[in-house]
């Protein structure tokens, strides 16, 4: 009987403490899912985590991560790359560093306004290969929406934090944002402005680049939610855009003096002569006009320029008869309108 209680008793203790045991072991994983959970609230699924994953999307140039975030809505319907969109694209985006939390402050119970600060640059597709460099603050609004797994709260920005840029080209119709080309109007437009939706916090260096035209880079940064902001992209012409005008202006007046008429058709020069002529009047450029190209207000424009053309023709005088040989220089000025058209091509006309 003795052995059979023993027994009992030892048994009694094992299941006491296989139950202490799995009780302890329970209480652990208790504790450690109520952590896990805690973590991931803070790291995954908090206020200032849900807007560390959008900017880090955008970090990414993620663009379609970032569009998906909850409360991200663009003005325009058009696609990400296109049209008004033409700036939300992988292509176009500056780069994004640097980001840290600086503040978070609970407005209301379930509202959070945020403020992160960045680094933004971005670098000249040519020219000046020193990137621009801004650091920057952003605020956003968030608020909770819901909860999914029960545990995890869900956010959405209040504002979306996106913005509406114009941006005005002037002397051409298009412009480059980062490595793309987007058109702003009309391609034959010698000044053209549109508007153009960026997320918030990005960067675009705009610019345009052609054989023809050219400009320096300008930054063009958004860092405010719903704010407007705005750029001016200033097309000038290129030596060899004015090289190519005075070789097709050369050109024009060397044709002119292959005319054996007093006054070459559509051309600057001509000679008045009061007697009668003997023989075809040889004409011949003396000196070319040294051209120079400033901004009119639909076109390119040559100011008026200054040549010399020679002329040598025989004439009888309708007095006594008499023939003289007539070589002189005659002293005449161009001016033109200039323009680009889609092709690339050059097409030009005298002004009056």
């Amino acid at each position: 009987m003795t052995d059979e209680a023993d027994a009992g008793e030892n048994s009694r203790d094992a299941l006491q403490r296989s139950v202490v045991i799995y009780t302890g072991l329970l209480l652990l994983t208790v504790a450690a899912a109520f952590s896990a959970i805690g973590i991931l609230n803070r790291e995954l699924y908090s206020a200032p985590a849900f807007v560390r994953i959008y900017l880090d999307a955008v970090a990414d140039h993620d663009v379609a991560a970032a569009l998906a975030t909850p409360g991200v809505k663009l003005v325009t319907d058009d696609a990400p790359g296109t049209g008004e969109a033409s700036l939300i694209t992988p292509d176009a985006l500056g780069g994004l560093s640097d980001i840290e939390l600086v503040s978070d402050t609970e407005i209301t119970p379930g509202r959070h306004r945020m403020v992160f600060s960045y680094t933004l640059t971005g670098t000249p597709v040519r020219g000046d290969s020193n990137p621009y460099t801004v650091t920057a603050q952003s605020e956003f609004d968030v608020e909770r929406t819901g909860t999914s797994w029960l545990v995890f709260p869900e956010w959405s920005f209040v504002r979306s934090p996106s913005a509406t840029a114009t941006i005005t080209v002037s002397h051409a119709s298009d412009f480059t944002a980062g490595a793309v080309q987007v058109s702003a109007g009309d391609p034959t437009a010698f000044h053209a402005s549109s508007s153009y939706e960026m997320l918030v916090p990005s960067l675009v260096m705009l610019s345009h680049h052609s054989e023809q035209l050219g400009s320096r880079a300008v930054p063009l940064a958004a860092t405010k939610p719903r704010t407007p902001v705005s750029a001016i992209v200033d097309v000038q012409p290129t030596t060899g855009f004015l090289a190519e005008v005075q070789t097709a202006v050369d050109g024009f007046l060397a044709d002119c003096v292959t005319q054996r008429l007093l006054y070459p058709p559509g051309c600057p020069f001509g000679l008045d002569v009061n007697d009668r002529i003997v023989s075809e009047p040889v004409w011949s450029i003396e000196s070319y006009p040294q051209l120079t190209l400033l901004a009119g207000q639909d076109s390119w424009v040559v100011p008026n320029a200054r040549g010399t053309a020679r002329v040598v023709v025989d004439i009888r005088s309708l007095f006594d008869g008499t023939v003289t040989t007539r070589d002189e220089l005659v002293p005449f000025d161009v001016s033109f309108a200039v323009s680009v058209e889609p092709d690339g091509s050059i097409a030009f006309s005298p002004r009056s």
